[in-house]
Order: structure tokens, then C-alpha cells, then sequence
């Protein structure tokens, strides 16, 4: 196929799928598709020249888990990359091996939309959405009504961590049944939350913010375990995970994913992630 012609395509059916996503319709693929398809639209047009001025790779608000709302763009210190990055279909024999006698976290990528928060100086000094991954939206006003971002942490230094705001099904179809008109009503809750976010502030108090990454600490802690207690002990709410080895594997991943389908979980979960705990992991 002409390259110009796969751009073509590829813009085409992520616009769809923003438009679809944004205006609270069921959503036409995944965390993990979106990616893929952005990363080959990437690179397609630096291989081609070809870029459409409607292309998501130059309209922040179609490229990424957010809608558009109010706040400044700014640039990320550090790359917020899709954790469905890492949702590669696997083979459990395959991440035995892979482990050999390393550590391995289990923890839910959380189908909500990305935050980054940081801290100077034991200070929260700024909040941003994801955006398209370099540049997101500056949201640190609302900072004290979201649930798990604290003002105030005990740690001194520069901290920049990562995590997923999210609304229980519980408040998902609450906050859906007090909306009489259909066409008012979400799709999922991470539409609910991504929306919340960005235009209709008034269910901000049923936002969590879960941490599932310490990106940087002045501190000196290389295992990911030991930097998600980190962030417990300062007071954030942090992504729900399990300590095992390789033997183990199998046996946590099945138990793991039926949580989910026996619908044990309160918030809407989009796969597991497998850490090896010898990782840098900003």
C-alpha cells in the first residue's frame, strides 16, 4: 500500500475514534490500538514528509486519553508514555523465562486518564493530563478536590509521579442515573472521568488519583516495590499490586484476572502489568 495512502487511513480512523471517545459514544478501539496506530502514523510521516494538518501527531487534544478543557499546555519533564505500551499479548512461559530469578510486581493498568504530579520543596507545584504523551493540559487548580493528590508530602525534594484518575462503577452509575436525558449520559467511566477533567467539574470529588509510578525522587530507590511503599508512606493512594517470582506467575495471573471476570473490581481495570523489579521505571 502507498504510504500516503496508510496516513490517509490512519488519520482518518483516530479522528473517528477521538470523536467517538470525546463526544461520550462507545469507544472504537483501545488504549493499546491508539498507540499502535499513532506510533506507525509517526513514523510514516517522518519517513514520507506527509503530515495533514488534521493528523493527531499536531492536534494535542486528539492525541492522547484527554479532552480539551481549560488550563495551559505545558511540556512533561519526563515522556508520559502509555502504559498499554506495555499490553503485549503474552505467553506465560515466556515471562517465566523472562524473569529467571528476578522479582515480579503484578498491578492493574487502570482504564481512567493520566496525571502527572510533582512536588518541590514538599509542595505540590503543578498537575498535568497526559496529553499526547510531551505536552499536556495544566489541571493543578483542581488539584484539591481530586481524591489522592495531597498538598503536602514529606518529602523535601523534587518528586514527579505518575498516575490514573479514575471513577468507581459505583459512581459511574450514580452520577449516570441523575442524568435524565440519554444523550447526557456516559459511555464508561473513563469518559466520565476523562471528561470530568476537562469540562463538567462537578463530580471532581468522585476522582481518584492512583499512583502507579514514582518517575523521579531525589532519594535513591531503584526497586519499583520499594518506590510504590515510598509513595504509600507520603500518602498517595497507589495502584493495588502483589510481590511474586516466576514459579508463581501462572497462579497469580489467573487469580488476578479473574477479578476481573467475576467483576470483583470497583474500578474499571484495562490489563495487568508485569514489572521485573531490577527496572529503572520513569
Amino acid at each position: 500500500m502507498d504510504k500516503n495512502i496508510r496516513i490517509d487511513e490512519i488519520v482518518t480512523r483516530l479522528n473517528a475514534a477521538s470523536d467517538a471517545y470525546y463526544g461520550g459514544q462507545e469507544e472504537q478501539m483501545t488504549n493499546y490500538e491508539w498507540d499502535a496506530l499513532f506510533d506507525e502514523l509517526t513514523a510514516l510521516e517522518k519517513a514520507t514528509g506527509y503530515v495533514r494538518p488534521d493528523s493527531p501527531t499536531q492536534v494535542t487534544s486528539h492525541s492522547g486519553n484527554e479532552m480539551d478543557g481549560e488550563g495551559e499546555k505545558e511540556a512533561h519533564e519526563y515522556p508520559a508514555l502509555s502504559l498499554a505500551k506495555t499490553k503485549n499479548i503474552f505467553v506465560v512461559e515466556e515471562l517465566q523465562d523472562g524473569a529467571g530469578e528476578r522479582d515480579i510486581w503484578l498491578s492493574w493498568k487502570l482504564d481512567g486518564s493520566t496525571l502527572v504530579a510533582t512536588y518541590d520543596g514538599g509542595a505540590l507545584t503543578r498537575v498535568l493530563t497526559r496529553g499526547n504523551g510531551t505536552v499536556g493540559t495544566n489541571i493543578t487548580y483542581m488539584a484539591s478536590a481530586i481524591r489522592g493528590i495531597p498538598a503536602k508530602i514529606s518529602d523535601k525534594g523534587h518528586l514527579v509521579v505518575r498516575g490514573e484518575a479514575t471513577i468507581s462503577y459505583a459512581d459511574f452509575e450514580a452520577i449516570n442515573d441523575t442524568l435524565e436525558d440519554a444523550d447526557d449520559r456516559y459511555a464508561n467511566p473513563r469518559n466520565l472521568a476523562a471528561g470530568t477533567l476537562a469540562l463538567d467539574k462537578t463530580n471532581l470529588d468522585k476522582v481518584t488519583f492512583n499512583a502507579f509510578t514514582l518517575v523521579h525522587t531525589d532519594e535513591v530507590i531503584r526497586s519499583w516495590g520499594a518506590r510504590m511503599d515510598y509513595l504509600e508512606k507520603l500518602g498517595f493512594i497507589t495502584v493495588e499490586r502483589e510481590h511474586t517470582d516466576a514459579k508463581n506467575l501462572p497462579d497469580a495471573i489467573a487469580r488476578w484476572t479473574k477479578k476481573v471476570d467475576t467483576g470483583e473490581m470497583g474500578i474499571p481495570v484495562d490489563g495487568l502489568v508485569i514489572t521485573y523489579d531490577d527496572t529503572d521505571y520513569a
